[in-house]
């Protein structure tokens, strides 16, 4: 049998929870009925053969790859990048170009959990009816350092999934991050 992540009826759900993640940034967005990693079940929902991901962590097995039924990309040229939250930048994504900025990368960012980390941020910006705070466990402070020079050329960037066992919190490129401790 084929595992849930992988069925269609799993991926309408997921992919409207997505949707929904990025409509509303720093909120967090539950996906059905997971029993796995959030992160590839976000992958396993919006990446097919057209598209192009990296795994510079190394945090898929071959079965993933051969579900996804693509191959490994290099971070510079993917469009989506899975990445291990805990462990610092050591990669320049994708920021699109003035003709496409869509062409800038998703960054799914594994980690702990949404809330209980050292670092406290506030989110701002479309989307947010009023500044948000979050303090995810096991991310790297240098995540959100480099974002903002990626994103420094607005509508040039990359956007964000933060994904948790439990589900996701979307930050798109228009969203503003201030570190407040």
């Amino acid at each position: 049998m084929i595992e849930m992540i992988w069925q269609a009826e799993f991926q309408q759900a997921a992919f409207r929870c997505v949707v929904e993640a990025f409509s509303r940034p720093g909120q967090i967005s539950v996906l059905p009925e997971c029993k796995h990693n959030a992160a590839i079940a976000v992958l396993a929902t919006l990446v097919d053969s057209e598209s192009s991901l990296a795994d510079p962590h190394q945090q898929l097995d071959n079965s993933h790859w051969l579900r996804l039924q693509i191959k490994p990309t290099a971070p510079e040229l993917a469009a989506f990048i899975l990445c291990q939250g805990t462990l610092p930048v050591d990669f320049e994504p994708c920021q699109g170009t003035l003709a496409s900025p869509e062409l800038g990368a998703t960054l799914v960012l594994m980690v702990a959990a949404m809330n209980g980390g050292d670092t406290t941020y506030q989110l701002t910006g479309p989307g947010i009816e009023t500044a948000v705070h979050i303090a995810p466990q096991g991310l790297d402070i240098s995540w959100f350092k480099q974002r903002s020079g990626w994103n420094g050329a607005f509508p040039l960037g990359v956007d964000m999934l933060l994904a948790t066992e439990e589900g996701i919190l979307a930050l798109p490129r228009t969203t503003q991050i201030k570190e407040i401790n």
